[in-house]
């Protein structure tokens, strides 16, 4: 028999036994979870007016006081000398209608001249101004010039331009090329036009017109090119005078070649615009021109007193011209419209519409036409002074700006006030006539007005005139208002 005991120290034995117990039992049990809505109620707002006389330590205030002070002080002197946000400005600080003077380009000139014509070249950085005398007793024997300034050049000195091109008679109208920014024309106060490219330093004349039988004889008032699709580097363009013709020019060889032309005749205006001349086949001043930016046949001229005409450069009918001439010079006019009471100094189409432009004239009116209506849809009128120049912006559909011969420049904001300016902002200090008037196609946010004392200034608009919210249909439906 084995004895499975063990023997261990104090004689003590041990053995091992086992026990069964029963399998414990377990069941699963689950609840639900009611289901919840959210509902809101509406109260009134219970304003909590807060204890202002509220209850503090004094000595702790002052205490904090005397800590901060000569910190915020230390701060703020620091501040005012310094230059870092000179130009930096909230949105809430900044005018609405704020107009700010950038520059004023002066130039030393005897004190009979004025600067009679400027003009943006086709990027803008650069300003053409024309330089000519006020008094012309007879012909001309003044030494005038075009004079040019590089807005964005390091060495920009608005005393002294960056270029001059010396000419041997007054200039009375100049234009930069639309596409190519160093193309520039001008036209004398003789009728002479010349051709420049800047780019060449040793010579920049490209070629001037030849005193010719049916060359202009008179002031040039009008130079505008002609661009035609797929041909951007050809250079032609068209021109007007006081002589009352209308040629069409075009670079080539190194000639300007005379390709058309037209002449306004006083025999041949309508009847209601018939004005009594000494001989019937005179000629008839032209004063302004401009062509329809949507179809370039189409373009409308102002005449010598206050007529307003279009006209068409694809006409056929004989102009009853009795001088000799090149070619056959035709009569351009169409149809004629409702004539200002004074001299008409500026037409201008709308760049968003191809049927609306704007005339303006001395008898301080600023009228809005319909090529296909002969009287305005809407006149404009100032307090005081004639209007010299006036342009659309050519971003806002309901803007307009003119300079008036009592040395303001006026802005017209028609969503605004159909009226009267939303600005009127003195030229000068002595009140000089405001003469020309160009908006900076690139930089919309500028433009050049000129005076009879010779000064030139850049303006910097900003604010309501510059924000795009309108747009041709907003035109027209003004206008329509208004019509009816």
């Amino acid at each position: 028999m084995i004895n499975n005991s063990l023997t261990i120290p104090n004689n003590r034995s041990i053995r091992h036994f086992h026990s069964q117990t029963e399998i414990p039992l377990s069941s699963e049990n689950s609840s639900q979870v009611p289901k919840r809505q959210h509902s809101q109620v509406q109260t009134d707002i219970v304003e909590i007016k807060e204890n202002i006389f509220a209850e503090f330590n004094v000595s702790n205030l002052l205490n904090f006081l005397r800590k901060v002070t000569p910190i915020m002080c230390s701060a703020l002197e620091k501040n005012c000398q310094s230059k870092a946000f000179n130009r930096y400005k909230l949105l809430s600080d900044v005018d609405s209608t704020s107009i700010l003077c950038l520059h004023v380009l002066e130039k030393q000139l005897p004190s009979e001249f004025c600067c009679s014509s400027i003009s943006w070249n086709s990027v803008g950085t650069a300003i053409a101004t024309a330089f000519s005398s006020i008094d012309h007793k007879s012909w001309c024997e003044h030494s005038s010039s075009v004079d040019i300034w590089s807005l964005s050049r390091k060495d920009f000195d608005p005393k002294k331009p960056n270029l001059t091109l010396e000419t041997d008679c007054c200039i009375t109208y100049l234009s930069f090329h639309p596409e190519l920014p160093a193309i520039i024309v001008a036209g004398k106060l003789n009728g002479e036009i010349l051709l420049w490219d800047i780019s060449k330093e040793d010579d920049p004349l490209l070629a001037s017109t030849e005193i010719a039988i049916f060359s202009h004889r008179e002031a040039i008032t009008g130079l505008h090119w002609i661009i035609q699709y797929g041909k951007h580097n050809k250079i032609k363009f068209v021109s007007c005078s006081l002589d009352g013709k209308i040629l069409l020019w075009s670079y080539e060889d190194d000639t300007l070649k005379l390709d058309d032309g037209f002449v306004i005749l006083a025999k041949q205006l309508p009847r209601n615009f018939l004005i009594k001349t000494r001989k019937d086949n005179a000629e008839i001043g032209i004063t302004s021109m401009t062509i329809n930016s949507e179809d370039g046949n189409i373009f409308v001229i102002a005449t010598e007193g206050g007529g307003i005409f279009q006209c068409a450069f694809d006409s056929l009918v004989p102009a009853q011209y009795s001088g000799i001439c090149p070619i056959s010079p035709k009569s351009p006019i169409n149809m004629g419209f409702e004539r200002h009471k004074g001299q008409v100094t500026c037409v201008q189409f709308s760049p968003f519409s191809r049927n609306i432009f704007l005339s303006a004239g001395s008898d301080e009116e600023l009228r809005i036409y319909n090529l296909l209506q002969p009287k305005p849809l809407l006149i404009l009128q100032l307090s005081s002074g004639g209007i010299n120049s006036a342009q659309w912006s050519p971003i806002r559909p309901l803007v307009l700006s003119c300079v008036s011969s009592n040395g303001q420049f006026h802005i017209w904001d028609l969503k605004t006030d159909e009226k009267s300016p939303v600005e009127s902002i003195p030229l000068n200090v002595d009140k000089s006539s405001g003469l020309s008037l160009q908006n900076n196609k690139e930089n919309p946010n500028l433009v050049a007005t000129s005076s009879s004392n010779g000064m030139i200034q850049v303006w910097e608009l900003s604010g309501s005139v510059l924000m795009v919210e309108d747009n041709e249909e907003a035109l027209l439906k003004f206008l329509s208002t208004n019509t009816e």
